[in-house]
């Protein structure tokens, strides 16, 4: 069967499912169930005349012309995005989908989008709230913002600024416990969050206590929440002091949701970086701009110095 005849959505198929080596997750990557992956596999192996993949019980493996044409199917299927952004993006076309992960989308992206809008009330948004590294070369996204230690290979990486990490707190919760120095946090809740728990560049309790001269061991207690949003949450809450980073609680600081008990602030490892598949041009260049004048903004009323 000539090769004009193969569907991008099966070579979209089979590069899910050769990353992920499994098809229900390579189906909640493309937001299609996990029959309509199985079919776009089973037309193409039938086009094709191999079989691409062996099915266990515990996981699939791909068989050894698999493994050589994943390789060609990822280039290529890069070329065919990029050059699809290209023409997106240099055509004033009015749709603009940014990848973030949802504690950013939550916390610094969204109250702020509104401004973005009266600014460009023509450009349509669209926010792709994820926490797994998405591929703007491969995953239709024409920026991602994501936090880490900035390498992204083959792309195009700029970085926004500088994080610092310091404790938060609700107001009341302040008052209650009169807090004023961090030996006193040796007797309250911490809230922790487990992002990026493993990095060596991450500031958690433990490191900010060390900081600070109180016995690291104090960090180990309290309650752990998967995202940085879901701890932040818990902090408006009066459930306990949380480490808060500059981007995420800007905004709880200046509309007074959360305060700062007392400093230092430390300067984290990681930091949110920009990440496209080359120089952000035409829309996405507009909102680049945009973000990093937002990235830029005076600091919170309440933010330590």
């Amino acid at each position: 069967m000539p090769h004009e005849s193969i569907s991008l959505d099966a070579l979209g198929a089979f590069l899910k499912v050769a990353q992920h080596r499994s098809f229900s997750r390579a189906a909640r990557a493309l937001h299609v169930t996990p029959s309509a992956v199985s079919h776009r596999i089973a037309e193409l192996e039938s086009q094709l005349g191999v079989e691409l993949f062996v099915r266990t019980t515990r996981s699939v493996q791909l068989t050894p012309v698999a493994k050589d044409l994943c390789s060609s199917v990822e280039v290529g299927l890069g070329h065919i995005q990029e050059g699809l952004s290209r023409v997106r993006q240099g055509s004033g076309g009015s749709a603009l989908t940014v990848s973030c992960s949802t504690s950013f989308a939550m916390r610094f992206l969204l109250p702020r989008l509104s401004e973005f809008r009266q600014a460009q009330p023509a450009l349509e948004v669209h926010v792709a709230a994820d926490d797994r590294l998405a591929d703007p070369r491969r995953d239709d996204i024409d920026i991602c913002i994501r936090y880490g230690g900035g390498r992204y290979p083959g792309l195009s990486v700029e970085r926004l600024g500088t994080e610092w990490v310091f404790p938060v707190c609700s107001p009341e919760y302040k008052r209650r416990h009169k807090l004023r120095e961090p030996l006193q946090l040796s007797r309250l809740e911490l809230i922790h969050h487990d992002v990026l728990g493993e990095h060596p560049g991450r500031v958690d309790w433990s490191r900010w206590l060390e900081r600070v001269g109180v016995d690291a061991a104090v960090g180990r207690r309290g309650t752990h929440y998967s995202h940085a949003h879901m701890a932040l949450s818990a902090a408006v809450a009066g459930e306990g002091v949380a480490l808060g980073r500059t981007s995420l609680v800007q905004g709880d600081l200046g509309r007074g949701h959360l305060v700062v008990p007392f400093g230092p602030r430390v300067r984290s490892g990681l930091a949110y970086f920009l990440v496209s598949p080359g120089t952000p041009t035409g829309n996405a260049g507009t909102f680049a701009a945009w973000l990093r004048a937002s990235m830029k903004a005076p600091r919170a009323r309440g933010a330590p110095a």
